[in-house]
């Protein structure tokens, strides 16, 4: 029984950081998107995007997950930013 409750806590652990991971990608991917749509010209899409990158980020705030969620986020930034 022992080991099958840590079983179920690493399990749980390597499904938050995943989760944590892709959250972070996502909100980056956002607000990527939404720069390149305030070049078009295009605010309301990209106040769309940049609101829900912001969902997602507030999301963490507050949270003991917080600062691993930033380094996470700001690396997928940086590396939109430099692919484009």
């Amino acid at each position: 029984m022992k080991h099958f409750v840590s079983f179920i806590f690493i399990l749980f652990m390597f499904a938050s950081c995943s989760s944590l991971d892709s959250d972070a990608k996502k909100a980056a991917e956002l607000n990527k998107e939404s720069l390149k749509y305030v070049k078009e010209l295009d605010l309301e899409k990209a106040e769309k995007l940049y609101m829900e990158a912001q969902e997602i980020i507030s999301e963490y705030k507050g949270t003991d997950k917080n600062e691993e969620f930033l380094q996470a986020y700001y690396k997928y930034l940086t590396e939109e930013t430099k692919a484009n």
